[in-house]
């Protein structure tokens, strides 16, 4: 009680000194940071916990006027526009920063605006919020068709500028299309959001009882998860991939027809020219060979790993599939066979030496999912990272609401305006999303870390892979042994060799799995967008090909190239999502995860390492992503790791025991490795 006393003497002296001076605004980040302050610096500790509502889910009260003006911010927009710097040179750096504070001012607000628009189109699938978005990005058009060219034509001299800031932004500005006929941009918005809504909307319904039918989230999602009898899987797999693929298919070869011919108009080869510019590795030909090495690299852990998986499942599933082959895509415990990890119960090296059953233990622990996630804002602060903001609680959507149509894909959203961070999850209570909530959450530090230090301009990841790096390196250490122990869900005395095999084991089966389907998204739509796949005859079947050729997995059923089109059931390929970020973020992580480690002085075993708690760590962290997108990808990389490419030896290493494990068991069971016919 003391304590709280002599807190709220300091408050009341605070009020007191400030009463006769203009209130600042305190956002919840700053108050963390007072509190963290007073208990650091006068030296104690509050006694009892401070509670706001004496409940243990305080109502979050939010300005409900404090948010974005759209009719006002598109208004503004409009008499910026005509007010733009006039230009005599564009050599001339002086009228090159004036342009660019010009263009940021008008910039920012649209994305305000665009932020807004699809979160409220995304949680609510109407005709109504879906024609809004449109009108928007058809709105939005003539600035881009205005500025791009201009752009490009600054880029030309600045590009040479001793200025870093100026030749930095001008490259950056100088990417991407734009359209000068409106019609067919209105009918890419319309595509756009339609293929949302196909992906947003599509059932399954039982066989027995056509009146019951499941979206893909939650239900068809944990049906995969948890279903083990083949011909239950086999009917979500081909209704999933019949019902959303097949609707795709006309839509979506359309969409990236247009796409790809806007592309052309712009100066790029194709749609896959345009997407590998931004991650600033090269060209076409340097990246996509960075990629191949990569794959390489990782390819003998990955036949072990899979050499070893179909060993096992051919033991559950007798003479159902040849067990020197690929594997059926449904029987991994993932729509899309790109995690594995959902099967582990039955692939385990040791079952007497279990791994906690996270899911079991949140239940038996009666966590609510506001827990969940005040358990993941309590790991960001424990090593000085961010608090979330009251708008982040206010705003978020934490669950599949019961009486609308959503977009339940998880993600992490900067609506770019006063502190609103917000993610959008359907949550359920499992490990699958406990390490989910840990990954978006992470995006959102990476925002707040870089939208305080940077200005509009750089409010960015160092590129897309990035940005996923950070909420993987975030959920990896969230499911360490060691954390798990600190959370009370391990008994320390329970990890020994055969434990940490079995750990490594299910943690492989989650990342090193998911290479090839990574891989194999992009190289698949690259080839499309090059028109190297005849649409008529291989539109699907190259689809599989690649699939077997550097995965080892193979369709659950018969498929036909005249109308399946089971790519597009993968919620990346209807919404235009680009996927070679989620396999450079796979080898950032371990890159990221192997430095922060180093920090505290492990080099070995890096998988019993947990950063909890600590500030040194969460400070160097807090500085990389600070740098948003300031610099090139590769210095900011150098910043934290100091490396400036992407190793996958960090990966290799860290799975070092697991892949010697791996080696003799297989050795041992007689399971061959590979798939294809020698």
């Amino acid at each position: 009680m003391k304590n709280i006393i002599y807190f709220l003497l300091l408050i009341c002296s605070i009020q007191f000194v400030s009463s006769t001076k203009k209130r600042p605004h305190f956002s919840e980040r700053r108050w963390h940071d007072f509190i963290t302050y007073i208990q650091e610096k006068i030296d104690f500790s509050f006694e009892e916990q401070i509670s706001l509502s004496g409940s243990e889910k305080p109502q979050i009260k939010v300005d409900s006027n404090d948010h974005v003006d759209i009719l006002l911010s598109n208004q503004l927009n409009d008499e910026e526009i005509k007010n733009m710097p006039q230009i005599k040179s564009y050599a001339d750096e002086a009228t090159a920063a004036r342009w660019i504070e010009w263009y940021y001012r008008i910039a920012q607000r649209y994305a305000q605006v665009g932020a807004v628009l699809e979160w409220n189109y995304q949680t609510d699938i109407t005709s109504e919020n879906a024609k809004k978005l449109s009108d928007q990005r058809i709105l939005q058009s003539p600035f881009n068709r205005l500025t791009l060219p201009i752009a490009k034509k600054f880029n030309k001299y600045m590009k040479n500028s001793q200025n870093e800031d100026l030749k930095r932004i001008f490259g950056r500005l100088s990417q991407g299309t734009m359209s000068d006929n409106d019609d067919e941009v209105k009918q890419i918005s319309n595509l756009s959001t339609k293929l949302e809504d196909i992906y947003g909307t599509t059932t399954v319904c039982e066989l027995q009882n056509t009146k019951q039918c499941y979206t893909i989230e939650p239900y068809l999602t944990q049906l995969m998860q948890t279903e083990k009898n083949y011909d239950r899987l086999t009917w979500a797999w081909q209704g999933w991939h019949d019902g959303c693929g097949m609707k795709v298919r006309p839509v979506y070869l359309t969409f990236i027809d247009l796409l790809n011919k806007n592309c052309k108009e712009n100066g790029y080869a194709d749609l896959a020219e345009e997407w590998i510019e931004e991650y600033e590795m090269g060209n076409s030909t340097e990246f996509e060979k960075m990629l191949d090495q990569i794959l390489k690299d990782i390819t003998p852990l990955y036949e072990q790993l899979h050499a070893y998986v179909r060993g096992r499942l051919c033991a559950i599933y007798p003479n159902k599939f040849s067990c020197s082959g690929p594997i059926p895509a449904h029987l991994l415990g993932n729509m899309w066979a790109q995690t594995w990890n959902e099967r582990f119960d039955d692939f385990i090296p040791y079952p007497k030496t279990p791994i906690p059953n996270i899911t079991k233990i949140l239940h038996e622990n009666r966590y609510s999912i506001d827990h969940m996630y005040k358990t993941a804002e309590d790991f960001f602060t424990s090593i000085g990272l961010y608090s979330m903001t009251p708008k982040f609680w206010a705003r978020s959507m934490f669950e599949k609401p019961k009486n609308r149509s959503v977009v339940c894909h998880a993600s992490a959203t900067d609506m770019g305006y006063h502190d609103d961070y917000r993610v959008k999850i359907c949550t359920e209570i499992d490990e699958d999303y406990f390490y989910t909530i840990h990954h978006e959450m992470g995006h959102i530090e990476y925002f707040m870390a870089y939208d305080e230090k940077q200005p509009f301009a750089y409010r960015d990841g160092a590129n897309s892979g990035f940005h996923e790096a950070i909420g993987d390196t975030i959920g990896m250490f969230a499911i360490s042994p060691k954390h798990l122990i600190k959370l009370g869900f391990l008994d320390e005395k329970a990890v020994n060799k055969e434990f940490e095999i079995n750990y490594l084991l299910r943690l492989a089966l989650q990342k090193v799995a998911f290479l090839p389907f990574a891989y194999v998204m992009d190289k698949y739509r690259f080839a499309l967008f090059r028109n190297q796949i005849d649409r008529d005859h291989e539109l699907n079947s190259m689809w599989w090909a690649l699939r077997i050729e550097h995965g080892g997995i193979m369709a659950a059923v018969h498929r036909s190239d005249a109308i399946h089109f089971d790519a597009g059931a993968k919620y990346h390929i209807p919404s235009n999502v680009p996927y070679a970020r989620y396999f450079i973020a796979h080898i950032l992580q371990f890159q990221f995860y192997r430095a922060l480690c180093g920090i505290k002085g492990i080099t070995k075993n890096l998988h019993m390492c947990d950063i909890y708690g600590n500030k040194e760590v969460g400070q160097q962290f807090k500085e990389m992503l600070a740098m948003g997108s300031s610099k090139s990808w590769s210095e900011i990389l150098e910043h934290l790791t100091g490396e400036k490419k992407l190793e996958p030896k960090a990966m290799l290493d860290f799975f070092e025991p697991l892949y010697k494990w791996l080696k003799a068991e297989n050795l041992a069971k007689g399971y061959p490795i590979g798939w294809m016919p020698k």
